[in-house]
């Protein structure tokens, strides 16, 4: 009986906090040149509040993408580094992301990351494929085997399962986008494709 009587306020508490916080992305976005970058709406975490994903809308190599959360009232730059060709890829509602890079002349390195709601993020761990001089892997930074470089890689996406987002899923920045988030924000949250 207590249950329905305070389950409408936190419904309405969580409603409030989100339209802070889509305020906020609002301004944020405002700030932005719309020539050079893009946004969208992710559930990095398990609340009703959406992340902001900001990136370039041009293509490269490696592109830094932004996350930002909120939280007590302020925006949150989960400093997250980004992926080959402006990729976001994470994990939706584990508060996990991942980036992914070729560097020429050493191999691939990619790197799991956990957030907390205060903007903090650990590194989970880093993989390394390194091809020059010769083949060989390396997990935070120790080397290993390649079964056993495999066999963690997996367990990391089992336990984190991957989405991406490419710059195509994206939204561009005009006026009536950064307008629309606190009408229909729903509209611009993305899931991404299986990574």
């Amino acid at each position: 009986m207590l249950f329905t009587l305070f389950a409408p306020a936190a419904n309405v508490n969580a409603a409030s906090k989100r339209t802070k916080a889509l305020t906020a992305y609002q301004k944020k976005l405002k700030k932005l040149d719309s020539k050079i970058y893009k946004f969208a709406l992710v559930y990095l975490d398990k609340d009703s509040i959406p992340e902001l994903v900001i990136t370039s809308k041009e293509s490269a190599h490696a592109i830094y993408g932004e996350i930002y959360t909120y939280n007590n009232g302020k925006l949150k730059n989960l400093k997250y580094a980004g992926s080959d060709f402006g990729q976001f890829i994470y994990s939706p509602k584990k508060s996990a992301a991942y980036n992914s890079s070729w560097i020429n002349g050493y191999g691939a390195v990619s790197t799991f990351y956990r957030f907390s709601k205060t903007g903090k993020s650990t590194k989970l761990k880093r993989f390394d494929a390194i091809v020059n001089p010769k083949t060989s892997y390396k997990i935070n930074n120790k080397k290993v085997s390649k079964k056993k470089y495999y066999a963690e890689y997996k367990k990391m996406e089992k336990k984190y399962p991957l989405k991406q987002i490419s710059l195509k899923n994206a939204f561009n920045l005009t006026t009536k986008n950064i307008k629309n988030i606190t009408k229909n924000y729903k509209s611009f949250i993305v899931t991404g494709a299986k990574y």
